[in-house]
This record gives C-alpha cells, structure tokens and sequence, in this order.
C-alpha cells in the first residue's frame, strides 16, 4: 500500500463519509444540512495522455462526474499524485465553460474558496493536502449535471539498466459505485536513444511504432471497473537487439525475473526472412453471422497483399470438408497472390467447423527442418462442430503435428471461441488476434499483417548456464518480429 493511498483510507475515516467514488481523481459530496447521507457521484468518462520524452512524462487527465440527484451538491476532489510529481494546470468546466485553477497555499485557498462561496460562483481551487495528495473544493455540482475536470501533472521516470517504467493510479477505481462508462489511457514515448521492448504487465495495450525512437501504448475500454494500476515498461538500448532484466528477490524467499528481448522496430529489406506461410480460411455456416466471412476474407487479402517478394504461401478453405488454393506453396509472385485472392473472393459459408483437418492438413503443407521460419495463419469463429471437437484433443493433435510451425490466430466475431484459439497460438509460438463487431478494421489488419510480415530472428533459445530456473512462461520462445510483440519471458531461480 502507497503513502498517498494510507493517507487517502485515513482521510476518509477521519471525516466519517461513506465510501466515496474513486477515480483517481474522485469527489467526496459533503453532507447539506441537515445532514443526508448522499452515495457516492458516479463518472462518465475518465481519459489520460501521456507524452514521455527522453523520460520526462506529461500526464493529462480528463473526467466528467455526473450528479444524479435533484440538487446541487459540494464536494472535494482528491488526486493521488505519483512520488515526486508536481501539478501544472488544474481547471473545471462549468456551463461550457473553462474555469483555470490555482495552486495556493492552504490558508489562501480556503478564504477566496469562502468568499466565492457566498457570491455563488464556482470556484476551482487547489491546494495540498500531505505529500503526495491534492485535493480541489468543488461547488456546485449541480442537480442533475456534470462537472468536467482536468489535471495535467509532470514527472521524472526512472530507468534502471535500460529498463524504464510508466505507473498510472487507477487502482482506486475499484471502489467505484458502478462501471466507468469509458476509460482510455494513451502513452506516447520519445527517446533519443531506440526503443525496444514495450510491455503493461497489467492492461493488454495496443502498440504503435513510428521509427525505432517513438512509440504509443494504448489501453481503452468502457463499462469497466479498473481495480489496479497502469504500468507501462519500456526499453532502451542502441543495440541492434534489445535484451534487457528485471530482478527481484525477497530476503529467504526465491528470486524472480523478467527478461525483454526486442529487435530494432525498423530493418534493412535484406535482413528480413524469407518464410513460408499457409493461411487458413473458415468458411462454415456460422462465419455469414456478423459479416464474419467478409471480414475475414478482408483479413486475408490485407495478408496476401503484404507477403515478401521471396515468400513462399498457400491458402486453405474449409467448413465440413477442406479445400486448398494449390496443391503446394507458390512462390510470392503478384501473379500468383491476384489468383489467390481471387479465390478467396470466390468462397462462400455454409457447412459444419471442422478445425483440426484444417488445421493438420496445412501443417503438412509445410516441410519440417526447412531453414525458412514457418507460419500457419488461421482465420475462423473457432467453434469446432465436425470431426474432432474436443478442444483439449484439437490442442493436442495439433501440438504434436507442429513440430516447429508457428501458429498464428485471427478471432472473428462476438462469441469467437478466445480460449481455443489464445491456447493454439501460445502453445505454438505464435500469436493470437481478434476483430470484433464495430472495431475499426484497417488499424486491426495493419497490426496483425505486420506482426507476421517481417520476421527478425527465428528458432530462438536460451540458455541459462548453470542457473537453475523454474515457471519460465512462455514454456518455447517466439520468433522476434520486427512490428510483432516483444519477447518477454518471466521465470523464478533459487
């Protein structure tokens, strides 16, 4: 527990109120009089941007809280602040408009707070309250309204051996009356030296490379309740790989680290390897629900389009029975790619699922101890209903087939079977993605193109010497992708 989270729970006891909302920065109503017990306000939205450059981060913080009962209504507004962080702009909205506030000792604050008060206007006045806790009196909230508040705070970050770390307070949603209705949290970092590895052990962000020096992580969803920090590390190094440890290790106890291994985000045409790929197209009955086929197909024509010029590939259809483009790979030639996306075009949904033929039929498409990095890619629903359903057995039957080809994953829909398919993709190295109803699908096939396009390493292993270690996960390492997901293997040692 942090300092400015014991000193928020001592707060809140000491002025006797019941349990307020959290959001970060959250408002306590102050009981009118006579005094009514009033629950807490409820959040609209809650959004945070962030820009890291060259370790300095500038936070902006944005909420809306509603007021759902039939009178205006006080409150304060808390913030917890990171360690060392100094704020440098707090304003409210009110009636549309834009009120700027100050930062004033706790005296001052308080006696324009009266005076403004009493003249009925609204004021936003910040002041300190202990170390690492800001606190602002809002007034009025009124009946039935919104009050917009916005905080922008700057802060050093540490980095320690090439590892840098990012760390939001969201962990006080958790008390929230009721679901946020939106929250999105977006970092952008900038570096004079490269950006490698970029991970959130605690949200699944999306990532965006410009260049090798400047990236963008990204969280957003809505009807949440967030109940733990966001926590963003990155690395540097000027080093074509970057291979970078976090150690930890409690007195008597078992010590613990994560390894990031990441290429340069951007390599030469000539050191890209050449790779052979089968892509694997479900056209059952249940891929015409939502689009699925359509967007599907999308998917796989975006893929085609992006295969290297010395690329091998083929492409398999199948519902009940399995189809195939070729008997063979095809070499990667604009001739062959129209033929085959026009064979794609062509197929239409109807029949059962029968996964594990199509999936082992295109494993056999490809020859084993081949130098070339192998890839199946599956598009489907990942609902098996012919042949093998079982999808422990499916799992299996395929684990065993594998014998080195990786499996990448392409979800579907708004029941897509995200189990089956996350297990199929982890436990052949390769990665799993899904398109669902509504999402923007240009961003979403760019992301996963690249993530199989430009494959930097291959066959990777490692060898800890004469280091025992123990709970490594993932049990086999991917191949390192130029635009792919960092590598990022955690393990215990005595």
């Amino acid at each position: 527990m942090t300092k400015s989270t014991r000193m928020l729970i001592f707060l809140l006891f000491l002025l006797g109120f019941p349990t307020p909302l959290l959001a970060d920065g959250f408002i306590i109503p102050h009981p009118p009089r006579p005094e009514i017990k009033i629950p807490p306000l409820s959040v609209k939205y809650h959004r945070v941007q962030t820009v890291i450059d060259n370790q300095v981060a500038t936070t902006k913080v944005s909420q809306s809280f509603q007021n759902d009962y039939d009178r205006d209504l006080e409150g304060t507004y808390f913030f917890p602040l990171p360690e060392e962080a100094a704020i440098s702009r707090f304003s409210m909205w009110s009636d549309g408009k834009l009120l700027e506030g100050k930062i004033l000792g706790k005296d001052e604050a308080r006696r324009i707070y009266e005076d403004i008060v009493r003249q009925l206007r609204d004021p936003a006045i910040l002041e300190y309250v202990g170390r690492n806790l800001f606190k602002a009196r809002v007034f009025p909230i009124p009946a039935r309204g919104e009050k917009e508040i916005s905080l922008e705070y700057s802060q050093m970050l540490r980095c320690e051996g090439g590892v840098c770390q990012y760390r939001y307070p969201l962990n006080t949603e958790k008390f929230s009356a009721r679901p946020l209705q939106e929250v999105t949290v977006s970092v952008t970092v900038s570096s004079k030296v490269p950006i490698k590895a970029v991970y959130s052990p605690t949200h699944d962000v999306k990532v965006v490379r410009k260049g090798d020096r400047t990236v963008t992580a990204s969280f957003e969803k809505s009807n949440i309740k967030p109940d733990t920090d966001f926590i963003l590390y990155y690395t540097l190094t000027e080093k074509e790989f970057g291979a970078n440890l976090l150690t930890h290790r409690e007195a008597g106890e078992p010590g613990y680290f994560l390894l990031f291994i990441a290429p340069r985000s951007t390599i030469r045409k000539e050191e890209v390897l050449a790779k052979d790929v089968v892509f694997v197209l479900d056209t059952s009955g249940s891929m015409e629900e939502e689009d699925r086929l359509t967007h599907a197909k999308k998917a796989l024509r975006f893929c085609l389009e992006n295969l290297g010029e010395d690329d091998r590939f083929n492409v398999i259809s199948f519902s009940s029975e399995v189809e195939t483009f070729r008997k063979s790979l095809v070499a990667s030639s604009e001739q062959n790619r129209l033929k085959a996306k026009q064979f794609v075009s062509d197929l239409k949904p109807g029949g059962g699922t029968n996964i594990q033929e199509a999936l082992l039929t295109a494993i056999l498409q490809l020859e084993p101890n081949h130098s070339r990095p192998r890839y199946v890619v599956f598009l489907t629903d990942g609902q098996p209903t012919v042949g093998v359903t079982r999808p422990e057995d499916i799992r299996e039957n395929v684990k065993k087939a594998a014998k080195g080809v990786r499996l990448f994953t392409f979800g579907v829909g708004s029941d897509v079977n995200a189990l089956l398919l996350d297990r199929l993709a982890e436990e052949n190295r390769g990665v799993p993605e899904y398109m669902r109803p509504g999402e923007e699908m240009e961003t979403k096939l760019a992301s996963f193109s690249a993530k199989i396009s430009h494959p930097a390493l291959a066959d990777l292993e490692l060898d800890f010497g004469k280091v025992e270690v123990s709970q490594m996960y993932p049990k086999s390492i991917t191949d390192l992708l130029t635009q792919g997901r960092d590598s990022r293997i955690p393990c215990s040692f005595p």
